[in-house]
């Protein structure tokens, strides 16, 4: 009992200091709490006034800066803008002149009856033999004999036609002009002429007349063979696929540019009536096999290798029933099948003996329609430059000039471009300033070179 009591106060005393340690002990630490956290709250307000109180005290004349470098970069790029249209004005009102929005009228086509051109002839000899007025009407019987003869294509009755444009350009070929001026007065031999003319199961087909008479020889250009000038050829291809590109050709361009077209064009023979009556020769473009086919495709009548002769053939006589009155064909792709003699000969060989010429437009550069032309007899001839290849303002300006460069070394120069808006206006551009005093503008067919083999037959 009494140790039990003793040890009671000594239990009771080892509790209690610990309880009165921890009282002080907690206030001591909620005092210096209280004091850290006093001290640490008014550092942290400082820390945070300075960070948040830094950009308020940046450099007060930033803004000015800023807006002085806003309006410097404003006025650089006005300044190239405006020196960009006032240098290049002239070329971009005429693209957007050439580009501004046409209405074309589909009109109803004609159906194509192949007729006589004696009607033709006798309306066009009145207009020629008509005085002008002012004038007292002088006309001898001689004069209305070359007259006629002019109109007929023929120098003397029982002479062959095609002796008429040399004939006329010995006598009264033109002066030498502006080769950029249009000269729509020269007429062409009215067409159809039936004597050049076979009627097939597969429409009208050219044909040699008697007397040996070649459509590509009758349907040309006149042009003076005396001019001594050098001869520049220009064909615009791809006609008749967009109304108003090829319109443009026909009316735009000189009558001496040649000009083709293609043959799935839609109302073709009168597309060629409309260039002829414009002065223009007249191509057609005859399909063939290129390299990438099947993924460039020449269309249901293209030439392919794996045709045989006799097919390749009936689709040859497609192509040329689509029209008359043209001079003969150039390539419209090709560049497989203008490689392969086998294949090419027969259809050059049948073009020969229907009195047409070949353009090769060296689709390939190892084509070899030239050789074969020369090796069967066919009128031909090649082309020197594509000025548009690349259809640009620069590409096309330096191909131009290489042309006429070209022309005046080797005295005549072949051409072919396509009707790009681009092509147009450099084109004009460029007859515009011909020398023309030293070269010319001349239909295809005073540049074709003609073999001397066997006389091609007559029909």
């Amino acid at each position: 009992g009494p140790e039990g009591a003793a040890e009671q106060p000594e239990d009771g005393g080892g509790e209690n200091p610990p309880a009165e340690d921890d009282g002080g002990g907690q206030e001591e630490e909620d005092k210096l709490a209280r004091d850290l956290e006093l001290v640490m709250g008014d550092d942290f307000d400082d820390d945070e006034e300075d960070v948040y109180s830094a950009p308020r005290e940046s450099n007060p004349r930033l803004p000015w800066i800023l807006l002085m470098a806003g309006w410097g970069g404003a006025v650089a790029i006005m300044g190239g803008l405006v020196a960009y249209l006032w240098l290049a004005s002239d070329s971009i009102m005429d693209e957007l002149k050439d580009q501004r929005p046409q209405i074309t009228i589909k009109i109803k086509p004609k159906k194509r009856v192949v007729k006589p051109a004696s009607r033709e002839v006798a309306s066009a000899a009145p207009a020629e033999s008509e005085p002008k007025i002012g004038e007292a009407p002088d006309i001898s019987n001689e004069d209305l004999k070359a007259s006629l003869s002019k109109v007929l294509g023929k120098s003397k009755p029982g002479e062959p036609d095609e002796k008429a444009p040399d004939e006329e350009a010995k006598s009264e070929g033109p002066a030498p002009s502006d080769a950029g001026t249009p000269d729509v007065g020269q007429p062409l031999h009215p067409h159809p002429d039936l004597a050049l003319v076979e009627e097939t199961d597969q429409g009208p087909l050219p044909k040699i007349g008697e007397k040996g008479r070649q459509p590509w020889r009758v349907y040309s250009r006149p042009f003076n063979k005396a001019d001594a000038r050098s001869r520049i050829a220009l064909v615009v291809t791809h006609l008749g696929l967009s109304p108003q590109q090829t319109q443009q050709a026909i009316t735009e361009l000189p009558s001496s540019v040649t000009l083709g077209f293609a043959p799935y064009a839609r109302s073709l023979d009168d597309w060629v009536q409309q260039a002829r009556d414009n002065g223009h020769e007249v191509l057609i473009g005859l399909p063939m096999e290129p390299s990438d086919y099947p993924r460039n495709d020449p269309g249901p009548n293209g030439l392919m290798l794996a045709n045989t002769a006799e097919e390749n053939i009936e689709r040859l006589n497609w192509t040329l029933s689509r029209a008359t009155g043209y001079v003969g064909v150039f390539n419209f792709m090709g560049s497989r099948f203008s490689v392969e003699k086998n294949a090419l000969k027969p259809i050059l060989r049948q073009l020969k003996n229907r009195g047409l010429l070949m353009l090769d437009t060296r689709a390939s550069a190892f084509s070899v329609m030239a050789p074969t032309a020369q090796e069967v007899g066919l009128a031909y001839t090649v082309v020197d430059i594509a000025p548009d290849a690349e259809p640009n303002r620069g590409y096309i300006d330096r191909q131009l000039t290489k042309l006429t460069e070209l022309a005046i070394k080797n005295k005549r120069a072949v051409a072919i471009v396509r009707p790009f808006p681009i092509t147009m206006l450099r084109l004009k551009r460029w007859i515009g300033r011909l020398d023309a005093k030293k070269v010319v503008l001349a239909p295809l067919s005073s540049v074709i070179r003609v073999a001397k083999t066997d006389k091609p037959k007559s029909g």
